[in-house]
């Protein structure tokens, strides 16, 4: 049961088999495909590991894959700042 809700919950077991029987999916894949879209959304990472219960950062960090769009913020960061003067 669901504490916040008083619903009942899906254990992961039986998830697992309905995800495979109906949509063809590995539970574990969905986990993966979470992190990597935290990642993408820029969560940090210890956020993550919290959320997909990796102790190692190195096993989480292979699912966050920064963007150009991302590289391009931290490059404007490290960026000197011209003087307009």
């Amino acid at each position: 049961m669901c504490p916040h809700t008083g619903r009942a919950r899906l254990g992961y077991d039986r998830a697992r088999v309905l995800l495979d029987k109906y949509a063809g999916l590995d539970l574990h894949q969905l986990r993966h495909s979470a992190a990597t879209h935290l990642g993408d959304a820029e969560i940090p990472l210890q956020l993550i590991m919290g959320k997909t219960r990796h102790k190692n950062p190195r096993t989480a960090m292979r699912y966050v894959k920064p963007g150009a769009e991302a590289i391009a913020k931290v490059t404007e960061v490290l960026a000197p700042r011209h003087r307009t003067h």
